[in-house]
């Protein structure tokens, strides 16, 4: 994607210290043909997201899914399903986004993949957080942290700081 957003520590959401860089993004995306670029597409559904404008992001996501759908590719169809949870957290669409983030994390087991398990995990648990339920995010955040330090990822910092995060307000 190129930008970087920290978390902000309490909200667990990303912040963003340069919205014109943002705005900019969002302009050379909004002319390009998505249609032909999956990941350009879900770049822009999670650009959209973080710039606040949530309806326009829960319909890039769900284009982004309705191809991912297409095309087969159930790594890719994890990958979309996360983006339209996400997106439908920040809208307070509770339902639909834990259902998203359930159905990630299924397909993710059925392909054995441990880092789509720890990604599903991790939104869901950002999900409960935003939700007031700090047990079930702090549980999902520390299953999340489990498997990025078996598997050496990278994201295991980001979940570290999400379950203390939660933890706090235990």
């Amino acid at each position: 994607m190129g930008l970087d957003f920290p978390t902000d520590p309490e909200t667990l959401r990303e912040t963003v210290a340069d919205p014109a860089t943002l705005s900019a993004r969002l302009n050379d995306l909004a002319v390009r043909d998505l249609e032909q670029d999956p990941d350009t597409r879900a770049e822009y559904a999670t650009l959209l997201r973080i710039a606040g404008r949530l309806d326009d992001a829960v319909l890039e996501a769900e284009l982004t899914l309705a191809a991912a759908d297409m095309s087969g590719d159930l790594r890719r169809m994890v990958r979309a399903q996360l983006l339209v949870g996400h997106a439908r957290q920040w809208r307070g669409e509770w339902t639909q986004a834990d259902t998203m983030f359930h159905r990630a994390e299924k397909l993710a087991l059925y392909l054995n993949d441990d880092a789509l398990v720890a990604a599903a995990a991790h939104h869901s648990g950002r999900s409960f957080y935003d939700q007031g339920k700090h047990v079930e995010a702090a549980l999902r955040f520390r299953l999340a942290v489990e498997i990025n330090e078996r598997t050496g990822s990278a994201k295991v910092g980001a979940s570290r700081e999400a379950l203390a995060a939660a933890m706090a307000k235990l």
